[in-house]
């Protein structure tokens, strides 16, 4: 809730519903999924977060604002998880089918991979998915110190000399120059035309959203001069 960039973001409301509830709702869809918690902050400003958890009847758990890691380590600690799927409240599109596909891949090649995530460029901004093992959080936790590690939650995971360890999902696709997650106006602008176009339903996939584009092609101009921060 503190984003320096759009203060409050995924508390805003589109048709009269938060871009928190978008996400939470298509998480909810997934096959895959056992629990569904939400790691936030200790702040004050983060209590309407809280309060709609109890509303769904969804757990949360709150931490450090700075120490991410830190709250997801939290997470599973209190509701413990072999497998760990993490995605991040500003994606309110995000395609549980997809995550389901990533989330398969991870168990069927669990021998081979402590961590697997969507090929960097291939899909939208804003469907980013990461799996890993439960131990790979655990060895994260205790050993990434540095401060990107600990913001970032997955960088100790992928580090260099643990990049055999490291997959992505099979694909061919070609839209990762799309973006739809929230950090500036411009995203929240763009995710406001999306959304509205589906009022009333939550199924729908990220290529329906894509489909979107060929038929207003103007909104790729909304924010495509925004930059995803480094990580």
């Amino acid at each position: 809730m503190t984003s320096t960039r759009l203060p409050g973001k995924i508390l805003k409301q589109v048709c009269g519903r938060t871009l928190l509830d978008y996400h939470v709702s298509r998480l909810l869809r997934s096959r895959t999924i056992d629990r569904l918690v939400i790691a936030t902050t200790e702040n004050q400003t983060d209590d309407p977060v809280q309060e709609y958890c109890t509303t769904r009847d969804i757990a949360c758990v709150r931490g450090s604002e700075g120490d991410v890691l830190a709250r997801f380590h939290q997470a599973v600690m209190e509701y413990p998880a072999d497998i760990v799927v993490r995605v991040t409240s500003d994606c309110p599109v995000i395609d549980p089918h997809l995550l389901d596909q990533l989330v398969g891949y991870f168990i069927s090649h669990r021998e081979q991979y402590d961590y697997v995530s969507l090929p960097p460029g291939n899909f939208p901004r804003g469907l980013d998915v990461e799996v890993f093992s439960g131990e790979a959080l655990e060895e994260a936790f205790i050993h990434g110190h540095k401060p990107h590690e600990r913001e970032h939650v997955t960088p100790y995971i992928y580090r260099e000399e643990n990049r055999s360890r490291c997959g992505v999902l099979p694909s061919q696709e070609r839209s990762g120059h799309h973006r739809w997650c929230v950090d500036e106006p411009a995203d929240f602008e763009l995710l406001t035309n999306i959304l509205t176009a589906f009022q009333g339903r939550d199924d729908f996939s990220w290529r329906e959203c894509l489909a979107l584009f060929d038929e207003n092609p103007d909104w790729f101009d909304i924010n495509h001069m925004v930059h995803q921060k480094k990580t």
